[in-house]
Formats: structure tokens, sequence, C-alpha cells
């Protein structure tokens, strides 16, 4: 499983990096430590997620290969994805937009930097 990571995209993500951080694409289903609520529609919902390498993620297992570096998901989670993914900007409303070959996943994806939490 590949993503490429447009350069709007990256231009937006990685000045929230640092070398002690990780990145996990976060299905917002209400399972796992930095996911919030559930799925109220019948809709995928994903999020980019910031922690430091020090913060549990174990509910994040599965690795997304990046142009960027290796990012997480949930193992279930993978089967909204697909092999070939592409991340970018949609300049209008400064959104991140996921799609795989074409087709969009997710055209509205937040990020959320938890870095600074304890």
């Amino acid at each position: 499983m590949n993503l490429m990571v447009a350069d709007s995209a990256r231009k937006k993500i990685a000045p929230l990096l640092g070398p002690h951080t990780r990145v996990l694409l976060s299905l917002d289903d209400g399972v796992g430590p930095y996911s919030h609520h559930g799925l109220v529609a019948l809709e995928v919902d994903f999020m980019l997620v910031i922690i430091r390498d020090d913060m549990p993620f174990e509910d994040y297992n599965t690795p997304i290969e990046t142009n960027m570096g290796t990012w997480y998901a949930k193992d279930y989670s993978v089967r909204q994805l697909g092999q070939n993914m592409t991340l970018s900007l949609q300049p209008t409303y400064n959104t991140l937009q996921l799609k795989a070959d074409g087709e969009m996943i997710d055209d509205s994806i937040g990020i959320e930097d938890l870095t600074g939490q304890k």
C-alpha cells in the first residue's frame, strides 16, 4: 500500500513533523485513543493525527509507505483505502483530499497535532 503526498499537501503537513513524530491515517470510528467519535453517517471520515513517538499507537498496526516516510493506519481501516493513493490539497477550501486510482476516498481530511499533549 502506497501513498503519494503531493507537494501542496506536503507543505501543509511538513511543518508539523519532527524527528520524534509519527503520522497516523486514522479512520474516525471511535476506536483507539485518537478517535473522538464514531461515524454518524454512512461516510468515510479519515484524519491525519500527528503524535510523538513515545505516545501509544498500538491500534495503528498497518504501515503505509509514503514519500514522507512510513505512516500508520488501523488494520481494518485499510479496506476503505486503495493500493495507489494520493493526498493533495484542495486550494479553494484548503482541505486535504485522499484519492485512490482517481476515486475520491475522503474530500476533507483534517489534521490533528497532538505532539503537545502529555
